[in-house]
């Protein structure tokens, strides 16, 4: 039988009171009395959320979404050598602090170093697992982005696209990093790369509208020099 220790299990202690109440529900599920409304709805937009920010979900289950959640963010305790349980559980401990944005600020701050230490453990766990390197590296960058700490974000950027150069979505990132973190010329010239990045990958269909405007300001100076 797998134990964890205390500090694996602090890490849930912080959670906004919408998790909570899925997490009591879950320790109550013997009843078998199903998940009020409210806690249905925010589970299923809770999971979408950080599934959209790269958490590992099965799509498949035919568990309800609050179940889902539940176990989602208890695998870390009951499979603590999993790297995806940690990578899930930073993901979380992240959106946690970008919804409670009216909660005190010291409790979204302990929320998002939380989430640095769990993608740290994932990170750790694997590391030769690159498919998950590069969404800890990517959850990283959020987080930091999120404290402000804008070079920190972007050297995390930097690592994820060390792993995968032609991932069109990385470079979009690595180019916002680098705006936020005031490099905007750098920024500008990496959306060349970017496109080549898109063109490669065959325009991935959800990636059409974006890269219509970065064709479109990529292009603009090359006319602009055409016509002085």
């Amino acid at each position: 039988m797998t134990t964890t220790t205390n500090a694996e299990n602090q890490f849930l202690e912080n959670m906004p009171g919408e998790i909570k109440e899925v997490l009591h529900w879950y320790a109550d599920g013997q009843s078998g009395i199903p998940a009020s409304k409210s806690i249905a709805e925010f589970a299923g937009r809770f999971l979408g959320g950080i599934y959209e920010d790269g958490a590992v979900i099965p799509t498949d289950l035919s568990a309800s979404a609050p179940e889902v959640l539940a176990l989602t963010l208890l695998q870390h305790r009951t499979s603590p050598l999993s790297a995806g349980a940690w990578l899930n559980l930073g993901f979380a401990l992240r959106r946690s602090a970008l919804y409670r944005t009216n909660d005190p600020e010291e409790t979204n701050r302990a929320r998002l170093k939380s989430a640095l230490q769990a993608f740290d453990r994932a990170l750790q766990l694997d590391p030769d697992n690159d498919g998950k390197n590069i969404r800890a590296w990517m959850g990283m960058s959020f987080v930091y982005h999120l404290l402000a700490m804008y070079q920190k974000a972007l050297d995390c950027c930097a690592q994820a696209l060390e792993s995968d150069r032609s991932d069109p979505k990385l470079w979009l990132l690595y180019g916002f990093a680098l705006k936020s973190a005031g490099r905007q010329d750098e920024a500008v010239a990496i959306m060349n790369d970017a496109y080549d990045a898109y063109i490669r990958a065959g325009k991935p269909e959800e990636l059409r509208e974006v890269f219509a405007d970065v064709q479109s300001a990529t292009q603009r100076p090359c006319r602009q020099r055409m016509e002085q």
